[in-house]
Formats: C-alpha cells, sequence, structure tokens
C-alpha cells in the first residue's frame, strides 16, 4: 500500500513539477524524498518561494538537527558531519528571509521548548538555595554573537549550532572587529573537522569542542555579493567552504488570491515539522558523557561511483602545469558531495523512503546533482561579480576571441581589432583570468568559462 502511495505521489510530483516548469531553474528538485518534494512544491505555490531558496534552506536545516549525530566516511578514517555553509542570493523582493524562516521554525519551536525547560530549571536552582550546578540554557540557533559566545553556545549544547542571519554580510564584516580574524579562523577550523578551544576572561578553565558542528546560512543581495568576494576569503578558503543558492530567474511570481490559503500552509507545515522532528529524534550511538557519533560508510555501489567521479576530476586536474591555474574551490568537492550525500540519505530516512544502514547510490547520485547546482550558482555569481569589476578593455577582446584559443591568436585579433600591443594582450589575459572569465587550459592555450549556459567547463562531470 505504501508502494502505491509512494508511486502516486511521485506521478502527481512529476505533473506539478512540469506544470510549473521547475527544470527551468536548473535545480534538481527529484533528487528529494516524495513527500518532501511535494512540501516544496506547495510551499512554492501557496507562499510563492522559490523553489531553489525553500529546497536549500530545507537541507541546512536537516543538517542542523542531526548535528554531529551521524557522519559519513568518506575515504579511510576520512570522515564529516553534514555541517553546510550556505549563502543564498537574490535581489531585494526576491524572497530569501521568508523560506529560510519556514524550513528552520521546528528547530525555533525545538529551541523554545529548550528555554521553557531552562526556566524551570533556574528557578528550581534558586529556590534550592542556588546550590547545585548552575542550569546552562541550550540552544541550536543563534544571530548575535561573538566568537567567545559562539564557541560557549556550542559548549552547552554540543549537538550542533546554526549561525541563522538574515543578512549574510552584516556577519562578515562584523568579523573585522574581533581579534585576529578570530571568527574566521573558528570556522574554518570547524568545517574541517578540527577541535575548537576557548578561554573565558571571567573563568581560567577553557572550554573545548572536540568535533564541532556549526551551520551557517543566511541571504545577500545580488548587488553585496561583491563585498564577499573582496575581502581575503578567497585567500583563506572560506568562500571555497561556501555554497552558493542563485536562481536564474530574478522574476517574482504573482500573489494568487486562494480561500484555502492558510489551511493548506498549515498542513504544510506540519508535514515538514513531522519530518524534522525525526531527525531532530535521532541520537549519539552512546548516551554516556562522550559522545560516539553513528558513521555511516557508502555501499560498494556508492562508493565506486563516488570515487570514479572524483577520479574524473583528478585526472583533469594532474594535466594542470601552472599550480596557479589549479581550482581551489574544486578540492572541497568531495567533502561537499559526501555531506549532501549523508544529508539525502537522512532526509529519505525521516520521510519513511530509506533506511539510516548506509549511505547509498541513490543518496550520493542525488548529491553530485546538489553539489552541480550550487556551484553552477557560484561561477555565475562570479560572472557578475566580473563583469561589474573587469575592465572593458579586455571584455572586449574577450567578445572577439573564440571559445578555444592560443595565445598567437590572442595577440593577433588584439593588434587587428584593438590596435594594442603583444604585452597588452597579455595583460588583458591576465586580467580576464583573475576575472574567472577565462581560464588556461595548458600552457599557452586559453578557454572561456561559459557561464551563460548555467554550467562551467571546469565542473562538468559525465
Amino acid at each position: 500500500m505504501a508502494d502505491i502511495r509512494n508511486t502516486r505521489l511521485e506521478l502527481c510530483n512529476r505533473i506539478r513539477m512540469e506544470a510549473e516548469h521547475t527544470e527551468d531553474t536548473g535545480f534538481p528538485l527529484d533528487v528529494f524524498p516524495q513527500s518532501v518534494q511535494s512540501i516544496i512544491l506547495d510551499m512554492a505555490k501557496y507562499e510563492n518561494y522559490k523553489i531553489e531558496f525553500i529546497a536549500t534552506s530545507m537541507l541546512s536545516a536537516v543538517s542542523a538537527a542531526l548535528g554531529g549525530t551521524y557522519r559519513i566516511r568518506i575515504k579511510g578514517d576520512w570522515q564529516s558531519n553534514g555541517a553546510l555553509y550556505v549563502i543564498l542570493v537574490g535581489r531585494p523582493g526576491l524572497g530569501k528571509t521568508p523560506p529560510l524562516e519556514a524550513a528552520y521554525r521546528p528547530i525555533r519551536k525545538h529551541d523554545y521548548a529548550l528555554f521553557k525547560a531552562y526556566e524551570a530549571e533556574m528557578e528550581a536552582w534558586k529556590a534550592a538555595g542556588e546550590n547545585g550546578r548552575k542550569p546552562v540554557l541550550k540552544r541550536t540557533i543563534i544571530s548575535d554573537f561573538t566568537p567567545e559566545s559562539l564557541l560557549l553556545t556550542h559548549n552547552n549544547n554540543p549537538r550542533s549550532v546554526v549561525i541563522l542571519v538574515d543578512e549574510i554580510m552584516g556577519m562578515f564584516n562584523s568579523a573585522n572587529r574581533y581579534t585576529n580574524g578570530q571568527l574566521i579562523e573558528q570556522l574554518l577550523t570547524a568545517w574541517s573537522g578540527g577541535a575548537l578551544d576557548v578561554t573565558r576572561v571571567s573563568n581560567t578553565i577553557p572550554v573545548h569542542i572536540e568535533h564541532p558542528c556549526i551551520n551557517i546560512i543566511g541571504g545577500t543581495q545580488t548587488k553585496r555579493v561583491h563585498e564577499l568576494l573582496r575581502k581575503g576569503f578567497e585567500e583563506n578558503g572560506l568562500l571555497d567552504r561556501i555554497l552558493f543558492v542563485l536562481p536564474k530567474s530574478s522574476r517574482m511570481s504573482e500573489w494568487v488570491n486562494r480561500d484555502d490559503d492558510g489551511e493548506k500552509m498549515s498542513a504544510t507545515a506540519t508535514r515538514w515539522e513531522n519530518i524534522l522532528d525525526k531527525v531532530l529524534a535521532l541520537d549519539y550511538d552512546t548516551e554516556a558523557e562522550e559522545r560516539i557519533p553513528h558513521v555511516l560508510s557508502m555501499d560498494r555501489e556508492a562508493k565506486e561511483y563516488f570515487f570514479s567521479w572524483w577520479n574524473s576530476k583528478v585526472e583533469r586536474i594532474n594535466k594542470i602545469e601552472d599550480d596557479a591555474e589549479v581550482d581551489s574551490r574544486e578540492m572541497k568537492h568531495p567533502a561537499h558531495v559526501a555531506r549532501l550525500a549523508l544529508l539525502m540519505q537522512v532526509l529519505r530516512h525521516a520521510s519513511g523512503e530509506s533506511h539510516l544502514q548506509f549511505v547509498d547510490m541513490v543518496s550520493v547520485k542525488a548529491a553530485i546533482r546538489l553539489n552541480d547546482y550550487f556551484e553552477n550558482s557560484y561561477v555565475r555569481i562570479r560572472s557578475f561579480v566580473a563583469n561589474d569589476t573587469c575592465e572593458d578593455p579586455p571584455k572586449v577582446l574577450l567578445s572577439m576571441l573564440p571559445d578555444t584559443f592560443d595565445t598567437k591568436t590572442a595577440i593577433a585579433i588584439g593588434k587587428e581589432q584593438q590596435g594594442v600591443s603583444e604585452r597588452t594582450v597579455m595583460n588583458y589575459l591576465k586580467e580576464l583570468c583573475h576575472s574567472r572569465l577565462l581560464r588556461k587550459a595548458k600552457a599557452g592555450h586559453y578557454e572561456k568559462v561559459m557561464y551563460e549556459s548555467g554550467k562551467s567547463s571546469t565542473h562538468e562531470y559525465e
């Protein structure tokens, strides 16, 4: 009976996606569990949410709810939790915050229950003459914080914390207030799975977090995203750890007056809460003070596919002769895909459509397609920024060049069409490479980065 219901839901979702032209978004909605697809489509219909924003926000919420209770074995002893750093990008009014809040509402409800429990414990502690251990407030979501308070909050809630901010650039701008980039260093270390330490001024006993699980999600306007690329975050590697969501269409959906909007959305929100509650109910492998996470391995088929996917990239990367031409962001792809595969496996389990014994082929393939989407968003953002920052003469030369060419061809076209010297042409090529509008295929040979199609030649996988 369950299989019949799932088949009917799959057919219904497929019809709805075709009617809503979801393929035009480029977002692989079909990789989500059928029940989650239905929730996303309902939220897009009744709340006018961008599918890309609500679906990615839900993935982030799953990661925050799962925390460090489950990890994925990537290769050998290399393991990772499912933490994601996500930025939703869009022009003003495109609707970044409402879907984010909708996805995280069950976790906010969970945090509120923890707050009420804390209040009761504090009253009891005070009534007992402040004897015994003072209660601490546990919470998952934080918005306004310092590097010290971030780790203290995480220490009180070892499972996970999520930095959820409406305008993410405000957080990154405030990072400059902290000594020696302490916050950024914490985020870099946490993403890579390193332990975190902090010593409070008021307490000489340091706080140590052996297995941090910090999620980040927030939005920013398209016109502000260039600020992120100019803060040195590319050089220190933070940018490589961030997944970007930039809808292909900036069109807003028209509002439709329906009598059942409130009722439908209430029911849809309840369905999502039920799924996320199942993730929140997952726990560590032990109830002892030393929390031991479950570690899921990929099954043989999934592992072979995952390794083949990455090795195809390794083969291309190994042909690059100039170290400066190696894309550092691409080096993070195995970790991103593994984390997304873990989250998809957990989401499928919480939706009643799979298990939590291992990570299977379905989840790995879904993760690769999601990673491709996030990378396509990233290169389109780089294109947007490059076109704003790159000078006009180099872009004029670029428009005259074929998709692939060598240095000799560029020099000849520059001299003939623009009347510039060989040295000037070489400077133009250098600037175009720096702006990510061009890349070196090998010494003396270049190829354009094709942003318009939504695919970068540097991230294709067949």
